[in-house]
């Protein structure tokens, strides 16, 4: 089965139970080479095993602990004694090569690549650079010798072998050993040569297989194999054929079996035993095939047997695992086929071998899996499949009796899969084997791994148990899979979640290597563990990168099962954030398998973010010389954060994002404000305080962390950057407190600051507030995007829209009340302190700073400004996004404060000497009537100093070029911002009372002013002068007038501003309206006109008892009443305090409304007016009058007929009926003179003799009853509809009053009766008063046509007898005749003008 070919006798390890000779040349440990051959830097150390490791349960030692996974540990790799100084026969030339180790094993440290509380990845410093390199083509195969801390990786021509564990001496070379292969394949397609290192003293030996042709070449030691010169390595190498490989077959895998055997896997299924010593210890290969005893057919047909049939022919097998828990033979050997068939085969030290059973342990293996309810439905038989196996530790109880008593059972954990179309079930289950007996007693489901195995994959998944077999490690192509294989304690508690469906899962976590990079598992292995150490570990080979460890950390105690359960978000997250961007092997964004709800993933991020922001996190160290890289750290924690959190989690909702937002401007702000403080340090004098250093210690211990001086912290500045960052909102108000206390504390003290040291303490103020709230706000506006926001939504870092009915969004920490009350505050106290320093102040401190401190704090001031506005502003948008009504209203009330507030801010900084900055902000935030301010003051400032400096004769042409200046910024506001500057500019005319100069102005800016005023009625009153004067727009004029007669309300102002709207309105008609043709507006001027002229009309009545008055109104109402307002309305309250009002509009000469005007003409009493007076006797007509006007423009019938009836009957009860309807002992003469001095007597006659009665009748007495006496009547007029009950339940008692009166007048003086009798006569004297005025005017009529005849003959007598008939005398006539007008009452002939 095997073919050698031997070697000279000299290059043979001898039995180690025999003495090794000394002083030959077949020694090569001592034997001294030519110095013409290159030499290896190879030393003794550097094969040098580790000796702490040799009792851990992989090599010798008392117990009986099983070695997992079936790799093979021995301890023959132990140095003899002695064996430390022992050289090779490969020696330095000179002493300098113990510095070259030195240096070589400088970067013999590990880096981690991630890391959470169960388990940390490290990268291993001691990778050759060719397995490094990503874009190295070259095919690799790896492998370890964990018990001696090597590596080893063969392509087609060489192998590289490297420690990869720190030997136990410091000068252990990590140089890799570059040997080159014997053998070459035949092709380059075919597989890599199997290369393993074969444990053996003083230093390892190599066994290289070549896969397709069998070939075997071994060298007892390193050092022969690495010998450069060609012909020595083949004389030093004992080389075989492994002849049991048939066509097409390959071997697959070497598999360490005893301490110089070794299992060879076919890819047909075969299992050849591999030795490289005969039982004598010499070197020799022997190659044997795996065969049951048995009753196989003896002899050359019994060989044929058994490797055509007995032997696993054409057997896909999956793993090939030896026990190496028992040092002594024989070994256990498990054999495990993808289908599930499991053969336990025994092997001896000597390579002899038999089997002891084999299992079909399938129908279990898919039994178990249903039993875990995982069993895909859709899927049957030909998906399962056994990937790999691994003994699993025994549990050593101390009892045992014997050793096969113990071994009577071998515990296995098998990988399994099955697959379906589109994903794949891992599962891991714990075997139980005796002899023809198999138990699967727990299945661990593999769930945050469904990947399906890849076709093209050139790699099987590995399954490894570290002692203490707590952890499953699965590695496939490109992830790696780790699984606690813990079992929950019993415990009432498991007992009910257990009832409860409850359990939580076991830890597990899966973990892939970036795909794009092409990294690929070469090789693993279970790491030898030092002693006294309880953690499990793999090393793991990565192509294109080098070697990682993977460590799992022990269950501390006191800690269950149920406590180390499946990988938290929390976790996760903190992988990602913390090495997801700092190494480019892991990809640990997570994996669709593992998923968690929002709450889970909100929460998690935001306890990382705070612990970031605190320095909490264990990721993160606490301590370090350079405070600005901590930060910095930090900072690009927090954006890994995010930029993980938007990849992975878009549903992250927007409160979250706004919180992580705030947490990370605020870690930005801190890095600024730690550069300020860092350097005001030098800057500070002796005996001075800094601001920031006293701002932290005053800090409430609430608010922030404490020192700790046990420890030795004694700075607390450094120590609240690293543990406070998330609480900044108390350092930006404290920075403005600190100051104030510390200038207080100096006077109290009673040694007040200096002036230039209050200046650093203001500056250093200002430097806190404004490196902390700019490097917010800048922060939050360029990253808006990164955390899902609208940057367009934002200005300067303030949310503008997008955040209405977002009631759920905390406030923001830039905008909090505090924060906005103290950055006022604090730009307050440097103008106040400006004004103090002035050369002016009596202050103690005065006589005023160096003149170079105030200017660099105005500047600081500029920058504050801005910085109030933002946080102004952010605080009036956030309060108005409330739901609830009462904050919006606050929101907005806030906002008209702060405008109001902002103008006055902007004009104090121009004052300090800062325009430009003034007039920059105020265009930043468009705050138009700021810059009209600031414009308009400072161009009367100079121009006030302009003027002195003229006077004087001074140079002025600074000042003249700052008023052309802010003079060319009024012009081109209004090109650069439009109607907003026209409106804030005009406005300023307006409120100072400067209209020529506005309307004067405005003839620059044409379009603006006409805009402006036609928005604005209240400017109504003028603005019609520009209409008419730069529009030529009498429409809009007439527009705006009618406008301002009705705002006007003196009466001389109304009556004008009617009569300019008539005018006006009759101009943009041509001024052609007349009589019948006059528009609505045109008569309702004219009535209105007359409402006018009836009040003047009652004013200059009452002039005479006005002027018995002082100049005092309330006088002169006093004296009006006592006068008109004694009888009538003396029982009549309500009625009363109406008149009252009314005649002091009248005294102040305000205009009365037509009804009004009614109420005051007929409450008047009748004893004070003179009896025949033309007011007296018109009044009550005038009142009727004033009615029908106002039912002319309004249209309310029901009002006009209510009034109408409330007139009358007032003008009835002026009189007394009762004695008048007395006529016994009375003549006609006497009855007819009482009826006629009557009231209503006069009011009938005079609308008789105007015609008023014409279209309209005077109602009877009784017809006048009832008006007005009740709310219900009242309503009926539009005039009362809005008055509340109260009020007109007192109106309605008074004029019952009047109706009682009217009652009586009715009953008791027979006024029905007397009614068409006195309308009669009323109408008879109205006509004869006609006749008489007809009669007088046909006389005036007669008297000028005499006139004029006389006037013509005259004409004629005096230019001849044909005079009248020239042109001239007819030109002359008609002259005269055209200017003689009417006569008037005296006969006296009107001129028409």
């Amino acid at each position: 089965m095997f073919s050698t070919t031997s070697v000279p006798a000299s290059t043979a390890s001898r039995n180690p139970r025999r003495r090794q000779r000394t002083g030959s040349d077949d020694s090569v440990a001592i034997r001294q080479l030519p110095k013409r051959l290159k030499r290896s830097g190879l030393t003794t150390e550097t094969f040098k095993p580790l000796a702490d490791q040799l009792a851990n349960g992989h090599l010798h030692k008392d117990d009986a602990s099983p070695a997992p996974n079936g790799y093979h540990q021995d301890t023959r790799s132990q140095s003899p004694a002695g064996a430390e100084n022992t050289s090779l026969a490969i020696r330095h030339r000179s002493g300098r090569r113990p510095e070259r180790e030195r240096k070589g094993n400088r970067g013999g440290g590990s880096v981690e690549l991630t890391k959470n509380d169960t388990y940390t990845v490290s990268r291993l410093a001691t990778t050759p650079t060719q397995l490094q390199e990503q874009g190295n083509s070259s095919k690799w195969h790896g492998d370890f010798a964990p018990a001696l801390g090597y590596a080893i990786a063969t392509t087609h021509t060489q192998a590289l072998i490297w420690r990869y564990k720190p030997g136990p001496n410091a000068t252990d070379s990590s140089k890799p050993i570059i040997v080159q292969l014997l053998h070459v394949a035949d092709s380059p397609n075919d597989p890599l040569p199997l290369a393993v290192l074969v444990p053996s003293s003083p230093e390892p030996g190599l066994l290289v297989v070549m896969p397709v042709s069998g070939r075997v070449s071994y060298w007892e030691s390193l050092s022969s194999a690495a010998s450069v010169d060609r012909g020595r390595q083949q004389q030093q190498a004992v080389r075989g054929t492994v002849t049991a490989l048939a066509s097409g077959e390959h071997i697959i895998k070497i598999t360490e079996a005893e301490p110089q055997g070794f299992l060879l896997t076919i890819s047909s299924g075969k299992i050849v035993h591999l030795t490289v010593a005969d039982p004598q210890g010499k070197a020799s290969i022997g190659a044997e095939i795996l065969r049951s005893s048995g009753s196989e057919p003896g002899g050359v047909l019994g060989s044929l047997w058994n490797v055509f049939g007995g032997g696993g022919w054409l057997r896909d097998v999956a793993a090939v695992k030896v026990d190496h828990s028992v040092h002594k033979s024989p070994r256990q050997c498990v054999v495990g086929t993808t289908k599930g068939v499991l053969q336990v085969w025994d092997l001896h030290w000597n390579g002899a071998h038999s089997l002891n059973y084999e299992l079909d342990a399938k129908s279990q293996l898919l039994k178990s899996i249903r039993d875990t309810g995982t069993f895909p439905r859709d899927s049957d038989d030909q998906y399962f499949k056994v990937l790999d196996l691994a003994f699993l530790p025994a549990v050593v109880t101390g009892q045992e009796v014997t050793s096969s008593s113990f071994r009577s059972a071998t515990r296995l954990l098998v990988l399994t899969v099955l697959s379906t179309p589109n994903t794949a079930h891992y599962n891991l289950h714990v075997v139980s084997l005796t002899r023809g007996e198999i138990d699967v007693p727990v299945v661990h489901p593999i769930t945050c791994y469904r990947t399906p195995l890849a076709s093209s994959s050139h790699s099987k998944p590995q399954l490894l148990v570290p002692e203490p077999g707590q952890t499953a490690y699965v590695f496939f192509e490109t992830s790696m899979v780790l699984v606690s294989l813990e079992e929950m304690e019993e415990s009432p508690d498991s007992q009910l979640q257990t009832e409860a469906r409850r359990i939580p899962d076991p830890f597990q976590d899966a973990v892939d290597f970036h795909k794009s990079k092409g990294y690929t598992v070469l090789g693993c292995t279970v790491d030898v563990p030092e002693k006294g150490c309880r953690d499990s570990a793999c090393t793991v080979m990565v192509r294109g990168y080098g070697v990682i460890r993977v460590n799992v950390a022990p269950v501390e105690d006191g800690v269950t099962s149920a406590d180390r359960t499946a990988i938290t978000a929390e976790t996760k997250l903190e992988q990602a954030v913390f090495y997801g961007s700092h190494q480019s092997l892991l990809d640990l964004s997570g994996r669709s398998e593992v998923q968690f709800t929002t709450e889970e993933v909100r929460d998690a991020a935001l306890r990382i973010s705070r612990s970031i922001t605190s320095s909490s996190s264990k990721h993160l160290s606490t301590s370090g010389p350079n405070m600005d890289q901590h930060l910095q750290k930090r900072a690009l924690a927090l954006s890994d954060l995010i930029k993980h959190l938007r990849k992975h989690y878009q549903q992250l909702d927007h409160i979250t994002r706004r919180k992580l937002l705030w947490e990370a401007e605020k870690m930005a702000a801190a890095r600024t404000l730690w550069q300020v403080y860092n350097d005001t340090i030098p800057h500070t004098l002796e005996g001075e305080k800094n601001l920031l250093d006293e701002l932290i210690e005053c800090i409430s211990e609430n608010n922030k962390v404490e020192n700790r001086p046990e420890l030795h912290e004694t700075d607390h500045v450094r120590h609240w950057f690293i543990n406070d960052v998330w609480r900044l909102e108390f350092v930006v108000p404290w920075a403005f407190k600190a100051l104030d206390m510390l200038h207080k504390e100096s006077h109290e003290d009673g040694m007040p600051m200096s002036s230039d040291y209050h200046a650093r303490l203001i500056s250093q103020a200002y430097d806190l507030q404004l490196s902390s709230l700019e490097a917010a706000y800048n922060f939050r506006q360029s990253n808006a995007s990164l955390y899902g926001f609208d940057p367009n939504a934002m200005v300067d870092g303030v949310l503008i829209r997008d955040h209405r009915d977002q009631d759920d969004l905390p406030e923001p920490w830039t905008a909090s009340g505090w924060v906005c009350t103290v950055v006022w505050q604090l730009a307050e106290y440097l103008e106040n302190f400006g004004r103090e320093q002035s050369p002016n102040s009596s202050d103690e401190e005065g006589g005023g700073p160096p003149s170079e401190f105030l200017p660099p704090l105005a500047e600081k001031n500029a920058r504050l400004l801005d910085v109030i506005f933002k946080t102004h502003n952010e605080r009036s948008q956030w309060l108005q996004s409330r739901h609830d009504p009462e904050t919006r209203k606050q929101g907005k009330e806030f906002e008209g404060r702060f405008r109001k507030s902002r103008k006055a801010l902007l004009k104090g900084l121009a004052e300090m000497g800062q325009l430009s900055a003034a007039i920059e902000l105020g265009e930043k935030y468009k705050d138009m009537n700021a810059l009209a301010d600031i414009l308009e003051s400072e161009i009367q400032v100079c121009r006030e100093e302009l003027s002195d400096l003229v006077k004087s004769g001074e140079n002025s042409e600074e000042l003249r070029d700052r008023v052309t200046l802010c003079e060319g910024y009024l012009d081109e506001y209004f090109d650069k911002y439009g109607a907003a500057w026209a409106n804030a500019f005009f406005a300023r005319f307006v409120t100072s009372n400067r209209i020529y100069s506005l309307l004067a102005y405005g003839r620059k800016q044409r379009h603006f002013l006409t805009t402006f005023l036609r928005n604005r009625p209240h400017c109504s009153n003028f603005s019609w002068i520009n209409e008419v004067s730069a529009e030529g727009d009498y429409d809009s004029a007439a527009s705006g007038l009618r406008i301002a007669q009705k705002q006007a309300d003196t009466l001389w102002a109304k009556k004008m501003q009617m009569s300019l709207s008539k005018l006006a309105t009759m101009a943009a008609d041509g001024g052609q309206q007349s009589g019948d043709e006059k528009t609505p507006f045109i008569r309702t001027v004219d009535g209105r006109l007359e409402v006018l002229a009836s009040q003047e009309q009652l004013y200059e009545y009452l002039l005479p008892t006005l002027g018995r008055a002082l100049n005092d109104t309330p006088a002169k109402i006093e004296v009006v009443m006592e006068q008109y307002g004694k009888r009538f309305v003396k029982a009549k309250p309500a009625l009363r305090k109406a008149m009252k009002l009314h005649v002091a509009r009248l005294v102040e000469e305000k205009a009365l409304d037509a009804e009004d005007l009614v109420d005051t003409f007929t409450l008047m009493d009748e004893d004070g007016l003179e009896p025949d007076g033309e007011f007296a006797i018109r009044r009550f007509l005038t009142a009727l009058r004033l009615v029908r006007l106002k039912a002319m423009e309004t249209g309310e019938v029901a009002r006009k007929e209510l009034l109408e009836r409330i007139i009358w009957r007032r003008c009835i009860i002026q009189d007394d009926w009762q004695k008048i309807n007395r006529t016994e002992k009375k003549d006609e003469a006497q009855v007819d003179k009482e009826t006629r001095s009557t009231a209503l007597f006069k009011t009938l006659r005079e609308g008789f003799k105007s015609g008023f009665w014409d279209d309209d009748p005077p109602p009877g007495p009784s017809t006048l009853l009832g008006a007005g006496t009740t709310i219900e009547s009242l309503r009926t007029s539009s005039r009362y509809q809005d008055a509340p009950d109260s009020a007109l339940a007192l109106i309605a008692r008074d004029l019952e009053l009047e109706d009682a009166a009217l009652q009586r007048c009715v009953e008791e003086g027979r006024l029905d009766e007397w009614w068409k009798g006195i309308v009669d006569a009323t109408r008879s004297s109205a006509r004869n008063e006609a006749d008489r005025v007809g009669a007088e005017e046909s006389e005036r009529n007669e008297a000028e046509h005499d006139f004029r005849e006389k006037m013509r003959r005259e004409d004629q007598a005096a230019w001849g007898a044909d005079a009248g008939t020239t042109n001239g005398s007819e030109r002359r006539t008609g002259a005269i005749g055209r200017g003689i007008g009417n006569m008037d009452e005296e006969g006296d002939v009107r001129m028409e003008m």
